[in-house]
């Protein structure tokens, strides 16, 4: 009986999983020719951090505040910055991170002043040695300098808008300043009643009732 109950365990094992087959075959392939085809990543995936491209700057802001190199639990973030002549604000001109340590833990990317920290969608990265340590700045060494031409203009161009606008509120003040002491000066027309008519003399000015005498 154990041998019969082994023959019949098996057969119905392969008709259980004759039923997939069968299921499965008329519907449509999922299978994915990769590398001719690329996968669809979903918005919540989470691969190796990159820097912001911004389309008004065409550019990354990372400024080197060194935030992210404070908050980093594995230590992995290397930032310098440099002050370029003719800008305000502090540019990044090394940021490196050693992804081997990266836990991906997103820290870096909440703290970050001017988000341009963000997940990449990198999914087929290999290695053969334990060097891990990318550049983030590669892809926006080519269009620095470009950048830096067009940050200086923006620049100049704000600076001249907030000058022209101080001059403005100045000559209003003084403007102001000026018509007030003329008005001040100026004779002040006598006061008249609600008809047009000139107003009572004052009280002091009236004769003071007289008490009637009595008849004798």
């Amino acid at each position: 009986m154990s041998y019969l109950s082994t023959i019949f365990s098996g057969f119905w094992t392969l008709v259980t999983g004759m039923k997939i087959t069968a299921r499965e075959m008329p519907r449509k392939a999922v299978t994915l020719t990769y590398p001719h085809k690329k996968p669809e990543l979903s918005d919540a995936y989470r691969s190796a951090i990159q820097l912001v491209r911004f389309e008004e700057t065409d550019s990354h802001d990372c400024v080197a505040c060194m935030q992210c190199v404070k908050i980093c639990p594995s230590f992995c973030i290397t930032i310098e910055g440099e002050k370029i002549e003719g800008i305000k604000r502090q540019r990044a001109n090394r940021v490196e991170m050693d992804f081997a340590l990266c836990s991906l833990c997103g820290l870096c990317i909440d703290v970050c002043p001017t988000d341009t920290l963000e997940y990449s969608k990198i999914y087929d990265e290999a290695g053969g040695n334990r060097g891990w340590t990318y550049d983030l700045l590669a892809e926006f060494r080519e269009g620095e300098e470009a950048w830096i031409e067009r940050m200086r203009a923006i620049e100049a161009k704000e600076a001249a808008e907030k000058e022209a606008k101080r001059k403005a509120i100045a000559e209003a003040k003084a403007a102001a300043a000026t018509k007030k002491p003329a008005e001040e000066a100026a004779p002040k027309p006598p006061d008249e009643g609600a008809a047009g008519k000139p107003a009572p003399p004052p009280a002091s000015d009236l004769p003071e009732d007289k008490p009637e005498e009595p008849e004798s």
